[in-house]
């Protein structure tokens, strides 16, 4: 099995890294509407800073249960978009695989590091055109994906034919 795709188990054989988050109103709207026992156990820290700021621990508790929903979701939407590439490197080059995919919102992008035979790549993505991938599949935004990975590829890279 070549690494890079999901095991039978579905796990991708890629690191997925979430560097920021932004949580949605819905997050927010579930964690606040959460029942108690499925809360967050804060530890001393965090216990701590909710003292300081004069916030209860339940509701700095259900502020950290919207972050892990916000990070869930950017991961699930990391391993998509990085099994999508896969399927694009299946096209372009099978001896080239994802090794990871980094949200990195704070800088409004995705970066996908690929592995070819001769080196490691790294390709990034403006979180507009990623999130129009992801979300609508757009024509723009498949064939922006298709262009930076066979651009970083480089022509040397390029053709090898599927196995």
């Amino acid at each position: 099995m070549k690494v890079g795709y999901p095991d039978q188990m579905g796990t991708p054989q890629f690191k997925v890294e979430v560097t920021d988050y932004s949580i949605s109103v819905d997050e927010w709207r579930r964690a606040h509407s959460a029942p108690k026992g499925e809360l967050p156990e804060l530890n001393e820290l965090q216990r701590d800073v909710a003292g300081r700021f004069g916030i209860s621990e339940e509701k700095y508790a259900r502020s950290v249960l919207a972050i892990q929903y916000a990070v869930r979701r950017l991961r699930t939407r990391a391993k998509k978009l990085g099994e999508e590439v896969g399927k694009i490197l299946l096209e372009t080059c099978a001896e080239c695989r994802v090794t990871r995919v980094v949200a990195d919102l704070a800088r409004e992008r995705w970066i996908i590091v690929l592995q070819s035979p001769n080196r490691r790549v790294g390709i990034t993505l403006s979180q507009e055109t990623g999130d129009d991938f992801l979300d609508f599949a757009t024509r723009e935004a498949t064939e922006e994906l298709r262009t930076k990975v066979r651009s970083g590829l480089g022509a040397g890279e390029q053709g090898v034919s599927p196995q």
